[in-house]
């Protein structure tokens, strides 16, 4: 899936073609009477055409194609740039849209002077204009070496921000906070890092995100925050913003982002359980209820719903036949179906069938059908199997590896999440299902 085309600068994509050959290369147009607007949406928009166009051709990330395409969209707009700036003389669409390829180009020093010459000599432009030439004043400036300049360039743009855009605000305050980090500046690159997540949680509360952007965009920002608080030794922050990150994740839900947020939690606090501590911030307010699944068949189970289990405990597990970690998981599960069945532990073990594809869709046949009998009678497993034909379940949990855990409690809200089956990972899964089931329907902590 690619990240949503209006967010495409903010972070990398979250897929991008593997292609033998490379990229194609982006050609401009031959015809000179092409309007500033014109210019600019050509170089704009090029890396979302090109990820859609490597999407649709079926490939898989590849980071050395992304930054192929992200420098291929840069040298579009040097070269729109170029030949918008040889127009005598430059209108005030002229200098707007050239200020913006400027930026796009990277060629930020020009950008600032161009944006700079624009809000002195059009001080009638449109106000949303203007707060687009502060803002790549302020974008540009924040990638330089002068911090007072920088900064005197972001309090201008904010001060004009009204109604805020998110969006760019979490870009500028995130590069604040790298270029701080890289002159060693943390206290400051800190401080940026905070306005950054602060931002995301801003921009995710309108609902302009899909699920891979949304989780991009606070791993980068919760990531960054927690890693410069742990350079300078102040461990007990850096745990509580990836904590925060986990609980955002649980509260989504997504289980890549916990994935994400959990690995870098391991670095710092590797011990086992910690989740499960009394103080562990998961359990306030944030969490919402599980989005419901969808199933095809249920295989030697009732069928159900999770709105059905409301008042029980249910361990959603994402895992396939072909999965190694998912079947070194289930002789856990099979022993807390045992053990746990009759406090009101339900069991959904939930997989997708992936034998044929109609239309886009991957479709049950009778074989596969019949292997997923078999393979649940092989194994003695004391639980059904639910079989989904699409994706739609696993991407409302963003699920994107196997096995993924989900647990949800009495009340039918997520409550923990994990991905893996290591034996730290089942010895926590089991604390959350004994704790849940201690829990009155009534509600958490």
């Amino acid at each position: 899936m690619i990240v949503a085309a209006s967010l495409v600068a903010l972070c990398a994509p979250a897929a991008v073609a593997q292609q033998g050959d490379g990229a194609s290369t982006p050609r401009a147009s031959s015809s000179a009477e092409r309007s500033a607007a014109q210019l600019y949406e050509e170089a704009a928009g090029y890396t979302r055409r090109r990820y859609e166009e490597l999407e649709r051709e079926g490939f898989r990330y590849e980071p050395k194609l992304a930054a192929q395409v992200e420098a291929e969209t840069r040298a579009l707009a040097a070269r729109n740039a170029a030949q918008l700036s040889t127009r005598a003389p430059l209108s005030a669409e002229d200098e707007f849209y050239l200020g913006q390829l400027q930026s796009l180009a990277d060629d930020d020093a020009r950008a600032a002077a161009t944006m700079r010459a624009y809000l002195r000599e059009h001080a009638d432009a449109p106000r949303e204009r203007q707060q687009t030439a502060r803002y790549v004043v302020a974008l540009a400036a924040a990638k330089s070496a002068k911090t007072d300049e920088a900064e005197a360039a972001l309090a201008d743009y904010l001060a004009h921000d009204a109604p805020p855009s998110h969006e760019r605000r979490y870009r500028l305050e995130l590069q604040f906070a790298e270029s701080y980090r890289r002159r060693v500046e943390r206290e400051k690159a800190i401080e940026h890092a905070r306005a950054a997540f602060e931002a995301a949680q801003q921009l995710n509360a309108t609902g302009a995100l899909d699920a891979v952007t949304r989780d991009e965009v606070f791993y980068r920002a919760g990531g960054l925050l927690s890693e410069l608080l742990n350079e300078i030794n102040r461990t007990g922050e850096a745990i509580a913003a990836l904590q925060e990150m986990r609980r955002l994740s649980v509260s989504f839900p997504s289980a890549d982002l916990y994935r994400r947020a959990s690995l870098l939690l391991g670095r710092i606090v590797p011990a086992v359980g910690y989740m499960t501590r009394e103080d562990d911030p998961l359990f306030g307010a944030g969490a919402r209820r599980a989005p419901e699944i969808e199933v095809r068949d249920w295989i030697d189970q009732k069928p159900t719903t999770l709105a059905a289990e409301r008042g029980r405990v249910v361990l959603l597990d994402f895992w396939a036949t072909w999965c190694a970690p998912c079947q070194a998981a289930l002789p856990a599960m099979a022993e807390w179906q045992k053990r746990y069945k009759e406090r009101g532990l339900t069991v959904v073990a939930f997989t997708q069938y992936r034998d044929e594809t109609v239309d886009g869709r991957v479709v049950r046949t009778k074989r596969e059908y019949d292997a997923l009998r078999g393979f649940r009678q092989a194994h003695r497993l004391p639980f059904g199997i639910a079989a989904a034909e699409s994706l739609t379940t696993a991407a409302r949990y963003n699920v994107t590896s196997i096995p993924a855990a989900v647990l949800i409690d009495r009340r039918g809200v997520v409550r923990y999440l994990s991905v893996g089956s290591s034996d730290d990972d089942l010895k926590e899964i089991e604390q959350m299902i004994v704790r849940l089931l201690d829990e009155p329907a009534g509600g958490g902590k």
